[in-house]
């Protein structure tokens, strides 16, 4: 089958004291939202479509909330959400919608169901940056509408799940650095750096300029330092860093180093950076490791990755 839909939803409806509607949906094995519609146990969608529009005539949220879950998400789709700790999980729509108003769900404020094959992914750093940048937006669900993470979630869920359901993947021979988010070619040169004796100084990351994306120190000789990453076919021209007060070091991850390179510049090359991915997997972030895995196994044959 193709790649599935990725989607992410908000699981926080109004819940009684006392009661955690994510843990009521990852121990129950589906996701949901609220906007229950009376004293019923269960209803059919026409139904319930007109109890909700009298209910709720200055609410617009539960129709969008709605329409996605019942109407737009198809079996088979995956579905990222996260608990209070911070912790994400990616499940598989495995039914259809049904509307269950008993007392715990009404408890929950989680009435309005799709089953769903949950699997523990973990903390941020194992989760791509484009699904932890879905939650921003304040609405309960949407899709994330990224071919990468398309491809991450189904080999995750792939190499995770129990159900035996596999994703067909690509049989391709992926480039590790187009599979690589701008933030992951970042934390790679971060981690490269500190292995080199360079320690970052976390105020200077994020910094709002485009000359470097965090300023280092040498924990033997204190030499300042800095660097400068850039994620696809970016040439960086090294004359443009000649005047930064210290060392910089300069990598893009597709793109050339372009002039003559002063004194102070120093160019890592593709090859130095994939000899670091390979040598140091241990300390990578989670997501990298995955990536890492990801591109190894789609150059043989592109359906399950060995756990």
């Amino acid at each position: 089958m193709a790649l599935p839909t990725v989607w992410r939803i908000n699981i926080k409806p109004s819940a009684q004291p006392g009661v955690d509607p994510r843990k009521f949906c990852l121990s129950g094995g589906f996701l949901g939202v609220g906007w229950p519609v009376g004293d019923v146990a269960s209803i059919e969608w026409r139904a319930y479509e007109k109890r909700a529009k009298a209910a709720y005539p200055n609410d617009s949220g539960w129709w969008r909330a709605l329409n996605a879950i019942r109407n737009r998400m198809e079996q088979d789709d995956l579905c990222w959400t996260r608990d209070t700790t911070g912790r994400y999980y990616l499940g598989r729509i495995t039914g259809p919608w049904k509307y269950v108003g008993r007392k715990e769900n009404l408890a929950a404020d989680v009435v309005n169901l799709r089953p769903c094959d949950w699997v523990s992914v973990g903390a941020v750093d194992a989760v791509p940056g484009k699904v932890v940048n879905s939650f921003v937006p304040s609405r309960t669900v949407q899709a994330v509408d990224d071919e990468a993470v398309q491809l991450y979630s189904a080999y995750f869920y792939n190499a995770h799940s129990k159900s035996g359901f596999l994703y067909d993947l690509p049989s391709v021979k992926p480039n590790l650095f187009s599979l690589l988010s701008s933030e992951d070619c970042e934390d790679l040169v971060a981690l490269y750096m500190q292995i080199k004796g360079y320690v970052l100084l976390a105020s200077t990351c994020k910094r709002s300029t485009s000359a470097y994306e965090f300023v280092m120190r040498h924990r033997d000789t204190g030499e300042h330092a800095a660097a400068q990453v850039k994620n696809g076919k970016i040439d960086l021209r090294v004359e443009d860093y000649a005047s930064f007060p210290g060392k910089m070091f300069l990598f893009t991850s597709k793109g050339r180093y372009v002039g003559m390179v002063p004194s102070n510049v120093s160019c890592i090359a593709d090859d130095e950076m994939r000899r670091f991915v390979s040598e140091h997997k241990a300390i990578l972030p989670d997501r990298t490791k995955v990536w890492v895995d990801l591109a190894k196994d789609l150059s043989g044959h592109g359906t399950r990755p060995v756990k």
